[in-house]
Parts: C-alpha cells; structure tokens; sequence
C-alpha cells in the first residue's frame, strides 16, 4: 500500500483487490471474525490500520507455531492467541 492508511475505510472490493484474493474470501474472512469491520448501512466497511494490525498478528502466531513444530516442541493450548487467518492473502506491507 502506497499511502498512509489512519483512518481509511475500504469496501470489501477495495479491500479484495488490496490483498489480491477475492471478495468471496473477504466475507468469509469477516464472517468467521478474521476481519474487523463495521457495517454502514448494508455495506461493510474495512479500517485498513485495523486489517493490517490482525494480519500482522496472525502471521506473527504462524510463524510461531510452525517455529514449534519444526523444533519439535509441544505448543500449549493458550485462549489468548488469535485465529489463523485461512484466506491466503498477503500481508500489505506498511511502508511508504
């Protein structure tokens, strides 16, 4: 992403050809509570700071359970880890 990205809201096709997947795979992403959004009137609308922050997150967690298992180490069961993320995009990167 080119610009900046505090407090800019995006649809879901704005968000979908953002992360290169496709709109299908954003709702389900909103709908399984991978992405926040908020709804204005019917549509959805994506915080683009928020989105990249869970993204981050996700990927961080990813990292760490593949770190685990490639070690051989039992990962514990902790309630405070976030979901992976299972829609395949990519993470924006936040530079200019």
């Amino acid at each position: 992403m080119k610009e900046r990205f505090h407090n800019h809201r995006v649809s879901v096709r704005e968000l979908a050809e953002l992360l290169q997947v496709s709109t299908d795979t954003i709702r389900r992403a909103y709908r399984r509570g991978e992405l926040p959004a908020i709804r204005v009137k019917t549509a959805l609308r994506f915080d683009l700071e928020e989105v990249h922050q869970v993204m981050q997150r996700q990927a961080e967690v990813y990292l760490s359970v593949r770190r685990c298992a490639a070690s051989g180490a039992r990962r514990t069961h902790t309630e405070a880890q976030p979901p992976l993320s299972q829609t395949g995009a990519q993470i924006p990167s936040s530079k200019s």
